[in-house]
């Protein structure tokens, strides 16, 4: 015997059966519908003219605590082993010195090594003739403690640094200056958009976009210094000021426009 009655047995009750089915499935089916454009809509961007969007500019003041100088030794000799152990002793004896000054040695890193011969043209013999060979390396040096770069300087210059620049000033972590300038941008963004909802009329909402960027503060410092194995003294040894430095930021943010 069949659980439910058959259509002979009760019309009424299987008619109400079968449109009480039928408007479920509609139902669960317009749900299901709507979910899909709901999801579907999620990877649309606001379209443009639901929205508006507004510049913010912040800065900070920057204290730079890092020094970075780049000494370079250049040696010449008639064979290129003799003037790379010529360079190499001088180098070495550099370093020796930088670091009794209290540089450390993750501080200190080389950043070129050239080796190259040196030839002329010899219109006699209408042959390129050796010269010797040349040799050259430069180390960047990194001073945290501010009031040792005139005394690095004066070390290079009095052993055997032929090529002296820097200092370009910067700072270990900028972190904290970048999130002072971030939250001045931000409230400059604000600030334009409270004068634009009042000059215009405009309903703004929600934030829909953001983005940001910014500008590196200035490198400055003391150009070209004087080397020349070891013809620097203390008197010829500039005063160094690092002053100040200047982070920019700017943000973009969009806000949804109300009706």
């Amino acid at each position: 015997m069949s659980f439910w009655p058959t259509w002979r047995e009760n019309p009424l009750f299987t008619s109400m059966v079968f449109l009480v089915s039928l408007a479920l499935f509609i139902f669960l089916g317009g749900k299901a519908y709507s979910t899909f454009l709901t999801v579907a809509r999620l990877d649309q961007p606001t379209p443009t003219e639901h929205s508006i969007y507004i510049e913010g500019v912040g800065k900070a003041t920057v204290i730079p605590n890092i020094a970075v100088m780049t000494f370079g030794i250049s040696t010449k000799e008639k064979t290129v082993a003799d003037a790379q152990k010529q360079n190499t002793t001088a180098m070495n004896a550099m370093i020796d010195k930088i670091k009794a000054a209290g540089i450390s040695e993750d501080d200190l890193q080389t950043k070129d090594y050239n080796a190259y011969e040196n030839t002329e043209f010899n219109p006699q013999t209408q042959k390129n003739e050796s010269k010797g060979w040349m040799v050259s390396q430069s180390l960047d040096v990194k001073i945290r403690d501010m009031q040792k770069i005139s005394q690095i300087i004066e070390i290079a210059g009095q052993n055997g640094s032929t090529s002296i620049s820097g200092p370009i000033f910067t700072v270990d972590d900028d972190s904290a200056y970048e999130a002072i300038a971030r939250t001045k941008a931000i409230a400059d963004a604000q600030k334009k958009v409270e004068a634009m909802k009042k000059s215009l009329g405009l309903e703004v909402g929600a934030v829909v976009g953001y983005n940001e960027w910014r500008e590196d503060p200035t490198m400055s410092g003391w150009g070209e210094g004087k080397g020349g194995g070891g013809l620097m003294s203390m008197a010829d040894t500039p005063t160094i000021s690092s002053g100040t430095q200047e982070l920019k930021l700017h943000v973009n943010i969009s806000y949804l426009l109300e009706e």
